[in-house]
């Protein structure tokens, strides 16, 4: 209550936090039930909040439902300002939890839908400015969240309580996808007991083949993954789209022959929408491009298919499509012209 009197006394009360107006504008009161204790830094000088000042644990479920429920789909502003005001309402609830030290099954009820969230919103907003969204600082929350879920799980087993399996393989499943490619992740997942490592089979192949090297692997793996572990897992797209060049310019590597860039969009995953993309990627990465009409009469295009050999899938088989910005285009890869050295394009499916 301190909180929220004195914010309306200075001025400080959050759009979200005031009577929403029939016309959207921000010019009206505060609302005494929509205003969230926001996150306070905790500094030298500053006293302790009392045992009477902080929320109980029925109430940080309220919050937390409210947040995600009521403000979320609250479409008068852009995404990446309910983000501001929901991460910052989060964290004041997440530095709660430690300060009363609560249970495994309070702490879970409260940080899944919160890294969910989080998760959610590192790949919305993964090509947003810097200054509306800072993915180092979401990527370490919910790295944070994650570890502590899985701590609770492994601490709600040493005590021999039950809970709901399905819950864990999620938040598994998601460790695994957002930590794709971190051996880390993977020892933890393989030392599982057999019935959760049966049931993330498709999470540990692709963090497995991601290792290995094999990214085309990993490509079609993530198609399969549910909505939000193959979200969190797209945010590694550039890096596999940039290893497969790096590929392609040592297995394809010659001063006359070149490959049909259509193909090379198909095996990358570049949507039709997402070709003009791929373009500059080439050019970004100092591969050079011919145009069907400019490419000399001796020069020969590699044969990409094969009915009886593909090291893709059989039902991924390639056909040329007409009427797009591709249609006839070829890049020669040469190896000593790929520009490794350059950072990872973002971008995302």
């Amino acid at each position: 209550m301190e909180n929220a009197i004195g914010r309306t006394r200075e001025k400080l009360v959050h759009f979200y936090e005031l009577k929403p107006t029939a016309s959207g504008h921000s010019r009206s009161s505060p609302d005494p039930e929509r205003m969230v204790k926001e996150f306070a830094r905790s500094a030298a000088g500053m006293r302790q909040p009392r045992h009477w000042e902080l929320r109980t644990v029925r109430t940080l479920k309220r919050t937390v439902r409210f947040l995600l429920t009521e403000i979320i789909q609250d479409e008068r502003r852009p995404y990446s300002f309910r983000y501001e005001f929901i991460f910052d309402r989060l964290r004041a609830i997440r530095q709660e939890l430690v300060m009363q030290n609560l249970g495994p099954e309070e702490t879970l009820d409260i940080l899944e839908p919160s890294v969910r969230f989080l998760a959610y919103s590192a790949y919305r907003l993964c090509e947003c400015h810097i200054s509306e969204f800072d993915p180092k600082i979401c990527t370490t929350h919910v790295q944070e969240c994650l570890k502590k879920i899985l701590r609770c799980y492994d601490d709600l087993d040493v005590l021999a309580k039950r809970y709901e399996r399905s819950r864990r393989v999620a938040m598994e499943g998601l460790y695994l996808m957002f930590n794709l490619g971190s051996t880390e992740a993977v020892l933890r997942g393989v030392n599982l007991p057999k019935d959760y490592r049966e049931n993330l089979s498709l999470q540990l192949s692709t963090s497995i083949e991601y290792l290995r090297g094999n990214f085309y692997r990993v490509l079609r793996n993530v198609e399969r993954l549910p909505a939000l572990e193959a979200a969190v897992a797209t945010l590694k797209l550039p890096e596999i789209r940039r290893q497969l060049l790096l590929h392609f310019s040592a297995a394809y590597a010659s001063k006359v022959l070149t490959v049909p860039l259509e193909w090379v969009g198909h095996v990358l995953h570049y949507p039709e929408r997402d070709h003009p993309a791929l373009l500059e990627d080439c050019q970004y990465y100092n591969l050079q491009l011919i145009g069907g009409d400019d490419r000399p009469k001796n020069q020969s295009t590699v044969k990409t298919s094969s009915t009886k050999d593909n090291w893709w899938d059989e039902e991924d088989s390639f056909e040329e499509r007409g009427g797009d910005i591709l249609g006839g285009m070829t890049v020669k890869f040469e190896r000593t012209r790929f520009d490794s050295s350059k950072p990872t394009v973002s971008g995302t499916l």
